[in-house]
């Protein structure tokens, strides 16, 4: 893995295909966020200005609550089985962003697991790489820093501007959501200067601000209301946790990411030192975020529970269990957890 950007910057350049009918794919994970969108965006955006074909790869569309990003449709493309070979034959360079292995990516797991050539850039800490080249730092609030930082050292190589103004935008986007408004504690001095720097480019961080935090419709109030009217609190009032099952979305017509910010609201109680959130979705799956404080390694314990993620917001999931007895279990194991530490 390279030691530094620069290093990595160059081996990536060396790694893009030479045939230019071959095309480079970027691989954010499922169920993406603004993170994921943004860098993934923002990468393809400029490896296109560099002459190279380039496509976002995902599961499925972008979701609504992310439309103001106005990431073109030419730029994407949706995985499917019928087009999944065709897709995988134009594949020149699979480029993993905020995460780093196949089995994150949903439907495109395949694609990025079967590829030839592979990159990754990552920010997660329980990051484990699954390709010939990665670069992944932990101690950046957000993927886009780290893509900021690669596109900056490619326009000292080229002399060209890639990070205009919509690329620009695309990664304040990522920043702006993996920092909780440069709130958290991942926020560190040098997001402030790349923040600053993409400002002067051109990036709006008020509109974005608004519709990543503030934007909401009446679903999504009534759902928020269902869930914190549910929330628990266990080992005297350090362990919060609420269910969003899908009978509770279908009765509030919530759409959907509309489950996005209760888990802070919880993490945000006085005496809690880990919050979860169990969102109940299609085929069964059982989604669960997590989001701590001082005490409580999220990152730690979601490995524990076969996920991953940050140190004080990670993830993890369960299949074919029922949410009331999976609930059941994950206090069973936080409990445990914090006796242990």
């Amino acid at each position: 893995m390279p030691q530094n950007m620069s290093d990595f910057a160059r081996s990536v350049l060396d790694l893009l295909p030479s045939d230019k009918e071959k095309e480079i794919q970027v691989f954010p994970h499922a169920r993406v966020d603004g993170d994921c969108v943004g860098t993934a965006a923002a990468l393809v955006t400029a490896l296109r200005k560099m002459g190279y074909r380039a496509k976002v790869i995902l599961e499925c569309e972008i979701p609504g609550r992310l439309s103001f990003m106005d990431v073109p449709e030419e730029i994407l493309t949706i995985v499917s089985e019928e087009n999944e070979e065709e897709i995988r034959e134009r594949q020149g360079l699979a480029f993993a962003v905020d995460c780093s292995e196949g089995k994150r990516m949903g439907a495109a797991e395949a694609l990025f697991d079967r590829a030839g050539k592979k990159a990754v850039v990552d920010h997660h800490v329980s990051s484990s790489p699954e390709a010939e080249l990665a670069y992944v730092d932990g101690t950046k609030a957000s993927c886009a820093e780290l893509m900021y930082m690669l596109l900056q050292k490619w326009e000292e190589v080229s002399g060209d501007t890639l990070i205009d103004k919509r690329v620009a935008n695309y990664l304040m986007v990522g920043i702006q959501s993996d920092s909780g408004k440069f709130a958290y504690e991942n926020t560190k001095a040098d997001t402030f200067r790349i923040a600053a720097d993409l400002m002067e480019r051109g990036a709006n961080v008020t509109d974005n601000a608004y519709h990543l935090f503030d934007e909401t419709c009446e679903g999504k109030v009534r759902l928020h209301g269902m869930a914190f009217a549910n929330m628990e609190l266990h080992a005297e009032g350090k362990i919060a946790i609420t269910k969003i099952t899908g009978r509770m979305m279908e009765e509030t017509g919530a759409p959907e990411g509309a489950a996005d910010g209760i888990v802070n609201v919880l993490r945000d109680i006085d005496t809690v030192l880990a919050a979860f959130v169990i969102r109940e979705n299609e085929g069964g799956e059982l989604r669960v975020n997590l989001r701590t404080k001082e005490g409580f390694d999220a990152a730690e314990f979601a490995q524990i529970m076969g996920g991953g993620g940050h140190h004080r917001a990670a993830g993890f999931s369960e299949k074919n269990m029922d949410i009331d007895a999976f609930a059941d279990k994950v206090i069973r194991e936080a409990i445990a957890y914090l006796e242990r530490t």
